[in-house]
């Protein structure tokens, strides 16, 4: 298996990205642990509990009131905490960019204490339901269980508002990004090895047809495994011609089909059905997606009204990082073949040099007027000279140096020029060093 189904990740990556789905499971999870507690109480857990002492041999009005005054509190923090989420989204969309928006809401901590909060109040309630009721007037382990939950549940909000904090700083904020992208690096790598690193030859007869989207949008994910079987059954050769994060229109062709006749209108709708089209561009199947959000931090850091060259810099080396990341795994585009070799599906997925081509002019596009940035740019060229001795990126890292340093010589002052001049030929010392004299 070279690659997880586009479908499943997608779905999933809506599940997680809901404010809805774990505090929800946490709610049915609160009112079964209350159900299950209760039995345990009506089935003698109750009077055995009894001869403890405090808590637990605590009477029906004072557990009533505890209960009461449980389940008040968890109502306000819950509030509390729905306000605090919307401020930090707030600040967030204004200091970071809207786009890392969904990314917050993908946060673990903030989900969990929802839930948290929620699933403590329904089991509180769903106990003090139940006090004064038979069999059991006073549900002692469910009262001190709601007791130690809204304990622990406060403890946890100590925790939640530290991670809170943290997530406002923008280093920490390109930090997770990075983080996040190699590990997808890392994961989708792994996931490929199968698969050979060259894309493959077409077939030398024209093709039989063209596959166009049937609707508009990003193309959140792809199902390359469902691709693979159609073409595999219908003894076809499929040329992807878009990848995750491509947006498209009804005029733009999906993929190119190769056989002997037509790939059939049955044959199309499957096709079309492996692409998952949506309204925006996230990161359920899309490793460029992260990439562009990196991008996106440093740009408005070096914009005029920001002028935050310094987390431009921490941008550029995370993004060096995950480069390096790719060329040490070797990512590679998607190819599926039969197990003859034969090709049959030939895609654009992301690998090193899509990556390369996409960071390094983008972030030149945007620093050149800062010298501090360009030089930055530069060294992260250096470092990553020593993993591109047998690859083929190779040549557009070098294009790359040279577009970057011309484009911040031009204009400045001459101490500057010598400074960027004096960083180019550092790095092509280096690719000479690691064998690549005569590209």
């Amino acid at each position: 298996m070279i690659a997880r189904r586009g479908h499943a990740a997608y779905l999933l990556h809506k599940l997680l990205s809901s404010f809805w789905f774990v505090p929800g499971a946490m709610v049915v999870a609160g009112f079964a642990a209350a159900a299950g507690a209760l039995g345990l109480d009506a089935a003698g857990a109750s009077e055995m509990l009894k001869p403890l002492g405090p808590p637990f041999d605590i009477r029906e009005d004072a557990a009533g009131k505890l209960l009461s005054t449980l389940a008040g509190a968890m109502v306000t923090v819950v509030s509390l905490v729905f306000s605090l989420t919307l401020v930090t989204l707030t600040v967030a969309a204004g200091n970071l960019g809207a786009r890392l928006l969904e990314r917050y809401m993908q946060n673990t901590v903030t989900q969990v204490t929802m839930g948290l909060f929620v699933g403590a109040f329904v089991f509180t309630v769903v106990v003090l339901s139940a006090v004064g009721s038979a069999p059991v007037e006073v549900p002692r382990l469910s009262v001190v269980l709601a007791l130690l939950l809204a304990i622990f549940s406060v403890a946890w909000l100590m925790y939640a508002f530290h991670d809170l904090a943290r997530s406002l700083q923008i280093d920490q904020a390109a930090a997770a990004i990075a983080g996040s992208l190699r590990q997808r690096i890392g994961a989708v790598a792994a996931a490929r090895q199968a698969a050979p690193a060259d894309p493959g030859e077409l077939p030398s007869d024209r093709p039989c047809c063209t596959i166009r989207a049937d609707a508009c949008g990003y193309v959140e994910a792809i199902d390359w495994e469902a691709l693979g079987a159609v073409a595999r059954s219908g003894a076809l050769v499929l040329d992807v011609t878009v990848a995750q994060g491509d947006y498209l229109t009804p005029a733009d062709p999906l993929l190119t089909v190769y056989g002997v006749g037509e790939a059939g209108e049955d044959r199309a709708r499957a096709l079309r059905a492996a692409f998952t089209v949506g309204e925006l561009r996230t990161d359920a199947d899309d490793l460029m997606f992260l990439v562009h959000l990196l991008i996106e931090i440093a740009a408005r850091a070096l914009s005029p009204g920001i002028n935050d060259v310094y987390t431009a810099l921490a941008c550029v080396d995370h993004l060096t990082g995950s480069i390096a990341r790719a060329l040490e795994c070797r990512l590679d585009r998607i190819t599926l073949r039969d197990d003859d070799g034969r090709l049959r599906v030939r895609t654009r997925s992301a690998d090193a040099a899509r990556m390369v081509d996409t960071v390094f002019p983008a972030l030149r596009r945007n620093g050149m007027h800062n010298v501090t940035f360009a030089l930055r740019l530069i060294a992260s060229l250096e470092r990553l000279a020593p993993l591109v001795a047998d690859h083929p990126v190779a040549p557009a890292l070098l294009r790359n140096l040279d577009e970057i340093a011309d484009h911040a010589s031009a204009g400045v002052h001459e101490i500057d020029r010598a400074a960027i001049e004096s960083a180019r030929t550092r790095v092509r010392e280096a690719f000479e060093r690691a064998g690549l004299d005569e590209i």
